[in-house]
């Protein structure tokens, strides 16, 4: 099938979401330059994604672009983004979520271009939403060795930090995506605040962090 039909009128409603969170993470400069990219599922196992080379700020439905499961180019006037099949690794692996977004949140990435970063919780916010923070070995973005690191990583999660690379989140939706984004970058950021001060951190007992849990679970699946 041609890539220079333009998307249906019908997944304008999606074009919108898409274009309104892509624009919020530039605004909220979450990503720079050209990079950072977003999808959300449609139906009928059908996805609609970022262009790749294209600001994440000023896009319209026009820019974007409808790819099937198999990353097959159904739609779209541009190229779909070339971190297509890791959103498509996730999603094979998360049935259940409808939205990804992968960002260059610089607090965040100013530990995951680095050896280490700060993976326990300091917050109900960050134990909701974000959980265990992981830093993923760097491996060439669009590579097959990185497609197959998101796909087994991406499992029972949904924050990945990426060494030298940024960060990549998931959620039921695209505002559940954006959610996790900010609060990963809040957690950073307070987290180099604390370091700068040379301020150890207070983590939850284990009572605590098991009320949270139980916190958090209902929350989710509410």
């Amino acid at each position: 099938m041609s890539d220079s039909r333009p998307i249906p009128k019908i997944y304008y409603d999606q074009a919108f979401t898409l274009c309104y969170y892509s624009e919020l993470l530039w605004q909220k400069s979450l990503v720079e330059g050209n990079g950072g990219n977003l999808s959300l599922k449609l139906e009928n196992n059908l996805f609609l994604t970022t262009p790749t080379l294209h600001s994440k700020s000023g896009l319209n439905e026009t820019d974007l672009v409808i790819v099937d499961s198999l990353g097959n180019q159904l739609y779209g006037e541009r190229h779909a983004t070339s971190e297509l099949f890791a959103h498509l690794a996730i999603y094979k692996n998360n049935p259940e979520i409808g939205g990804v977004i992968h960002s260059h949140p610089p607090y965040t990435c100013s530990y995951a271009f680095s050896d280490s970063i700060p993976s326990v919780p300091l917050s109900a916010e960050s134990v909701i939403w974000m959980d265990e923070l992981i830093l993923a070995p760097y491996n060439m973005p669009g590579s097959q060795e990185f497609i197959d690191q998101i796909e087994s990583l991406s499992r029972g999660r949904h924050v990945l930090a990426l060494q030298n690379h940024g960060l990549i989140t998931w959620g039921k939706d695209l505002k559940e995506a954006f959610w996790r984004t900010e609060v990963v970058e809040s957690h950073c950021k307070v987290s180099h605040i604390m370091e700068s001060r040379g301020a150890a951190p207070r983590h939850f007992t284990y009572k605590q962090m098991t009320q949270l849990n139980d916190l958090r679970n209902r929350f989710l699946k509410d």
